[in-house]
């Protein structure tokens, strides 16, 4: 089964050379996300799906297809914990990352507009959910 789910840059550097924000939102006020599919991934399984693109990759694909054209240069989990220790209100749980853009022709796709979020994707296999 394939995976997709997209979301806004936070931030985007007026070079285009840089944007950061949410690749995944697992959880909002205690509430799961669904993905473009209708499907719901955990805190759990989400460490285990960036920690291993972190360790193994780190590299994005315009619109996942071809060459490098930047790599992931910032990585925090936001759960729980994180939340606690640093005194943040904000309800979202999941992925946050910073980008370093590299191919001059998507930098200038950020600074216009064209290329506005990340799109993760991946493979995953679908549990039946209780309740």
């Amino acid at each position: 089964m394939q995976l997709g789910v997209s979301f806004e840059f936070e931030k985007a550097s007026e070079s285009g050379n840089y944007v950061r924000g949410w690749a995944s939102v697992v959880e909002v006020n205690g509430a799961p996300v669904q993905d473009s599919q209708g499907d719901i991934i955990s805190m759990i399984e989400l460490r285990k799906a960036a920690h291993r693109f972190i360790t193994d990759q780190r590299v994005a694909k315009a619109m996942h297809a071809g060459t490098a054209i930047g790599e992931v240069v910032e990585s925090v989990i936001v759960d729980d914990a994180f939340v606690k220790a640093l005194g943040v209100t904000d309800g979202k749980r999941g992925w946050w990352i910073g980008m370093q853009i590299l191919d001059p022709e998507i930098q200038d796709k950020v600074r216009k507009g064209t290329f506005r979020a990340f799109s993760i994707g991946g493979k995953g296999r679908r549990v039946p959910v209780e309740g």
